[in-house]
């Protein structure tokens, strides 16, 4: 099929308006802002980036290899300019070249305009739980582009390749999901050079050329502070087993969708769009099997097989997905129509005072426009007053997520056991403790007595509380309907105070970032 030359760049803008919108409509803190912001401002405070632990009271003085600064200076220095606002503003900036290089790339492969259309609205829907304040805000911004690239090389043929290389300097020192974008430029230049042993002269060229460049790629992620260092770093977080037993979205896809039917089938629907371009893009091409663009078939294959590995690498799919599937749906949608004796269908562009409309209803409505924040579940709010009330200060175990807030808010009383710097920091042993402990599981005693515990904060329903509760070595202070704190002593004088942070339906009431 040969190319059409439709762009939703020039043809459907307000698709694209649109697509931004939807891609930044929803908008929650997420557990590990708070280091990302605290370590941002430090960055920033003192012109250096913190090499060793200086937060934790279990892990003080280990090396620490963060790969994601730069995105913590990015988030710190919008959010001491903007507040809260300059936060979604940062997020407005990447997802907005995400849209358009992924417009771009789908407006590439030749798709029908109704087709490039749809394909880019539902690749926003399906990303957009996942495009929060995080450095792989920066990594699904620059999959996007290396897919725009490789997509004009596998359609069009001779793409501008060279930029990706300061592109990949940067990426480096933003997220360490770099090696996303290092593997979709070898799993292409691989595929090309089979293309090209089998007979087809200009895959070989292509394939040479992306080849070159991704080791131009590679070589640039080396200019970093941590030289070296940040490969080790990254490589043992992917391989780090611990990590998909403390950290949600690490856990198999499969295990993420089970355990939402069970405790929240609403929070389900998030899962929908992707699941639906996945068995799309599988349904696409075995009706059009055609294999011109075989290098993006094997990467949207592979990042398909990631998503379903690690809840995470869902929104990483789906840029892969998208521009092959447009193409493959497009074609089955012409063949059909071909078998039909009938032309397929396309009706001009939508209106654009509707698309306009309901792109700002959507900037309106998903708070991208607003100076609020809320967090991703309520944060132990009545704990922290009591905390900042009573002058508490010295070595905190806190739940996992609770570590890098509790850090934000009292990071001068209080040295924390484990935060969401994760394998980043903390060994493995440490993080196994903390998992085992947590979760109630054999030897979760073991972790009270190996560290010099001052105080436990806890979820109120967590089996690490239960298991403290039962200690009698340990003193309730305070509990209410989120969390329960302990303590190694008593408050002289004062019983165990049991707060309220409930809302009118029993529950805890949202909190707010910061």
């Amino acid at each position: 099929m040969k190319a059409e030359r439709y762009s939703l760049l020039s043809a459907s803008r307000w698709t694209v308006i649109l697509s931004i919108a939807l891609a930044t409509a929803d908008n929650f803190a997420e557990p590990d802002l708070w280091i990302h912001m605290l370590t941002g401002q430090t960055t920033l405070r003192t012109g250096h980036i913190p090499r060793f632990d200086t937060y934790s009271y279990s892990a003080v003085g280990a090396p620490w290899h963060n790969h994601e600064w730069l995105s913590q200076v990015a988030l710190a220095f919008f959010y001491a300019h903007l507040g809260v606002f300059g936060l979604k503003l940062l997020k407005l900036i990447c997802s907005s070249i995400l849209i358009i290089a992924l417009a771009m790339g789908i407006s590439a492969s030749g798709a029908a305009a109704r087709v490039q259309r749809l394909t880019l609205i539902f690749s926003a829907v399906a990303i957009s739980t996942q495009m929060q304040f995080r450095p792989q805000l920066f990594t699904f911004m620059m999959i996007a582009v290396v897919m725009m690239a490789l997509a004009i090389e596998v359609y069009r043929g001779r793409a501008i390749l060279w930029p990706l290389i300061p592109m990949f300097t940067l990426w480096a020192n933003f997220h360490g999901g770099y090696i996303v974008g290092l593997g979709a430029m070898g799993i292409a230049a691989a595929v090309m050079f089979v293309q090209g042993w089998l007979g087809d002269a200009g895959r070989m060229s292509s394939a040479w050329r992306v080849a070159l460049v991704t080791l131009g790629c590679g070589a640039a992620t080396l200019i970093n502070p941590f030289g070296v260092g940040l490969w080790t770093g990254v490589a043992h977080s992917v391989r780090d087993p611990l990590i998909r037993q403390v950290i949600a979205d690490w856990v198999p896809l499969y295990k993420m969708i089970l355990s939402n039917w069970r405790d929240s089938p609403k929070t389900l629907i998030q899962y929908l769009a992707p699941m639906l371009m996945f068995g799309g893009f599988a349904a696409a091409v075995a009706f059009a099997p055609d294999l011109e663009d075989a290098p993006l078939l094997a990467v949207a294959t592979i990042f398909i097989g990631a998503a379903f590995y690690a809840a995470r690498n869902v929104a990483v799919g789906v840029i892969a997905v998208a521009i092959p599937l447009a193409r493959h749906a497009s074609l089955a949608l012409n063949r059909r129509a071909t078998k039909a004796d009938a032309q397929p269908d396309d009706e001009g562009e939508p209106p654009a005072a509707l698309m306009a409309i309901c792109a700002l209803a959507l900037f309106l409505v998903g708070g991208t426009l607003s100076n609020n924040l809320k967090t991703w579940k309520p944060m132990p709010i009545g704990a922290l007053a009591y905390m900042q009330q009573h002058q508490l200060h010295g070595n905190l175990l806190p739940q996992f997520e609770w570590g890098s807030w509790i850090l934000w808010h009292m990071g001068d009383a209080f040295k924390v056991y484990i935060d969401p710097r994760g394998e980043l920091v903390y060994t493995d042993k440490q993080e196994g403790d903390y998992a085992r402990f947590f979760y109630g599981m054999n030897g979760a005693a073991q972790l009270l007595d190996a560290y010099p515990h001052d105080y436990v904060l806890m979820g109120v329903h967590d089996k690490g509380a239960d298991l403290v509760r039962a200690d009698p070595r340990w003193h309730l202070l305070y509990s209410d309907q989120s969390a329960v704190l302990f303590g190694r002593h008593a408050i002289p004088g004062e019983a165990p105070v049991v707060g309220n942070v409930a809302g009118a339906d029993g529950k805890a009431k949202d909190t707010y970032f910061p």
